[in-house]
C-alpha cells in the first residue's frame, strides 16, 4: 500500500491537528514579535528617561552652583560697602589724608585741591572726587601715580592733565591729579564745611 495514499485518504484525522500546530505557531510568533516590540519601546522609554534624569540633574548642580556663586557675591557687596565704602563722615577723612600722604612721599606737593560730589542713582552710593595740582619729575608723578593706586584705600583714579612744562633747562612738569572714590551715603552737613557743591545727577 502506498503511505502517501494512505495519509491521504486519512486527512479527516490529521488535518485538524496539523491546522491547529499551525495557527499556534503563527501566534506564538506574533506574540513573540509583540512582546519583542514592547520591549525595544520600553528600552527607548529608559532611556530617554535617564537622559531627561541626567539633563536635569546637570540644571539642578548649575542651579545650586548659581545659588552659591550669588551668595558669594552678596557677602562680598557687604564687605565692600561696609570696609571700603562706609558711610562719609567715618572714610572721607582717612581718605584725603591718605591721598595726600601718598602724593607728598612721592615728592609732590598738592595744590589747589577742588572738590565735587555726585549721587549716582544706580547703585545708592555717593561719588566724592578730588582734584589738585602738582609740580614735579616724571618720575616722581609716575611714582604718586602707582602709590595712590596700591592704596589700601578705594581710590579711583580719573586722570592726569598736563598744566604746564618749565623752562627748557628744568625736567619739571605740571599736572592735575584727579582721585575719587564711593561713599555709602551723602553727608550733607560736612559737606557744607567743606564748601562742596553737589552735581545733579544728570550732569
Amino acid at each position: 500500500m502506498n503511505p502517501r495514499g494512505a495519509w491521504l485518504r486519512l486527512w479527516y484525522a490529521w488535518a485538524p491537528a496539523a491546522a491547529l500546530v499551525a495557527l499556534n505557531v503563527v501566534w506564538l510568533a506574533g506574540v513573540r514579535s509583540a512582546f519583542l516590540g514592547r520591549g525595544s519601546a520600553l528600552a527607548q522609554q529608559v532611556t530617554a528617561a535617564q537622559s531627561e534624569v541626567a539633563r536635569l540633574e546637570g540644571q539642578d548642580r548649575q542651579l545650586e552652583h548659581a545659588a552659591q556663586a550669588l551668595a558669594d557675591l552678596r557677602e562680598n557687596l557687604g564687605t565692600l560697602r561696609a570696609q571700603q565704602m562706609a558711610p562719609m563722615r567715618d572714610r572721607l577723612v582717612p581718605f584725603l589724608n591718605d591721598v595726600i600722604r601718598r602724593a607728598e612721599a612721592s615728592g609732590l606737593r598738592p595744590d589747589r585741591i577742588t572738590y565735587s560730589v555726585k549721587r549716582d542713582t544706580k547703585s545708592g552710593l555717593v561719588y566724592f572726587s578730588a582734584h589738585f595740582d602738582v609740580k614735579g619729575s616724571y618720575e616722581q608723578i609716575r611714582r604718586c601715580v602707582f602709590a595712590l593706586e596700591t592704596s589700601p584705600q578705594f581710590i579711583l583714579l580719573e586722570g592726569l592733565t598736563l598744566r604746564g612744562v618749565d623752562a627748557a633747562t628744568s625736567l619739571d612738569v605740571g599736572v592735575q591729579l584727579g582721585v575719587g572714590t564711593y561713599f555709602a551715603d551723602l553727608d550733607e552737613g560736612l559737606m557744607k564745611q567743606l564748601g562742596v557743591q553737589e552735581v545733579p545727577s544728570g550732569a
